[in-house]
């Protein structure tokens, strides 16, 4: 069984709204919509697969906070998740706790560098609050999960919005993570985050706006340690891979990129 932890790519939807005068006003509903489930789904088309799904204010509180904790998981997933989430605790915005105790926790970040360390998985991908993101807030660029990620995070905002399309190149069609797809058929995607190739990582595909002259990393993988990291710098859900998640091969591909991280194919 290979085992999948999958932090974000959730949101809280709120409404409908209602203005009854100009002071009063109430909020009728609320949910929360896991913007991922369509990924989680691919996932587990392959029975020897099990996705545990934590949102970001889930993880806020349970990601698992040492290495031994996560090696209860065999791959990592972060996607539309900030650092920030991981870096804070809860209980450093408690002020009953304030003053009782001194209060510290486990560097969750560096934690899983270890994780990867010592044979575990972990793939980032594309989103506003992942590599750089929206506004550059994402704050993942001088942690240790940069470390060991193959590709490097520009220090500004790295969103490139393609409402037009981005069309991808696939540089290694015979790759176990890419082998058996059909990719002249892959949908256009609305969107990515622009990275740079590090040094010794391995290129399987890029992307680019359909008028644009030169493109970028789209699929990246290299080993770490004793473990494996893939870079997938547009969206696996939407909005940036809304025409990606409805694609005919969209499961195979995820299958495909989970069994080779764990060394399977």
């Amino acid at each position: 069984m290979i085992k999948i932890l999958y932090v974000g790519d959730a949101g809280v939807l709120a409404g409908p709204i209602f203005f009854a005068s100009p002071f009063i006003m109430e909020i009728k509903g609320l949910s929360v919509n896991v913007f991922g489930e369509p990924l989680i789904k691919a996932f587990e088309k392959d029975n020897e697969i099990k996705v545990t799904h934590m949102s970001s204010w889930d993880a806020y509180a349970n990601f698992p906070k040492t290495l031994e904790e996560m090696k209860q998981y065999d791959i990592i997933i972060l996607s539309d998740v900030e650092a920030e989430t991981l870096f804070f605790y809860p209980e450093f915005y408690t002020p009953s706790e304030y003053g009782k105790k001194t209060i510290t926790k486990p560097n969750r970040l560096k934690a899983i560098k270890q994780f990867v360390e010592s044979g575990g998985s972990l793939i980032m991908a594309g989103s506003w609050f992942t590599f750089a993101g929206r506004h550059g807030q994402s704050g993942w660029r001088k942690t240790p999960v940069a470390d060991v990620l193959p590709v490097e995070i520009l220090p500004e905002d790295d969103r490139v919005e393609t409402p037009e399309g981005a069309v991808i190149e696939v540089l290694k069609p015979d790759h176990p993570i890419m082998k058996g797809i059909p990719w002249d058929t892959c949908p256009p995607f609305l969107g990515y985050n622009k990275v740079i190739l590090k040094d010794g990582a391995e290129l399987l595909a890029t992307i680019k706006s359909v008028d644009a002259k030169e493109p970028d990393p789209l699929i990246a993988v290299w080993e770490y340690g004793k473990g494996r990291v893939m870079a997938f710098t547009s969206d696996p859900c939407p909005h940036w891979g809304m025409n990606f998640m409805t694609w005919d091969y969209y499961s195979k591909f995820w299958i495909q990129a989970a069994k080779w991280l764990v060394k399977k194919i």
